[in-house]
């Protein structure tokens, strides 16, 4: 549930709606447009670098093979004796 939950959150329909929304907010609160222009600008670079090292980062995580394990030797103590 944690993967999905972030997945959503990272969406880039989600980020986009999110810029505007904070974009029409700064509008509503009479921000000058230089100010608006700069932080849209401020997010979208910030979104662009963290989605560039997640996707990296599970790119990474894919590429890796996992280390084949050997079994355990067996020992006189894996076997169950019986008390009877």
């Amino acid at each position: 549930m944690n993967s999905e939950f972030v997945k959503k959150f990272l969406s880039r329909k989600f980020l986009v709606s999110l810029i505007g929304m904070i974009v029409g907010l700064a509008i509503a609160l009479g921000a000058d447009s230089s100010e608006i222009m700069q932080v849209a600008g401020a997010i979208t670079s910030a979104v662009s670098a963290v989605s560039y090292i997640f996707g990296e980062a599970k790119i990474d995580a894919a590429a890796v093979e996992p280390i084949p394990l050997l079994p355990a030797p067996k020992s006189d103590s894996d076997e169950v004796n019986d008390w009877k």
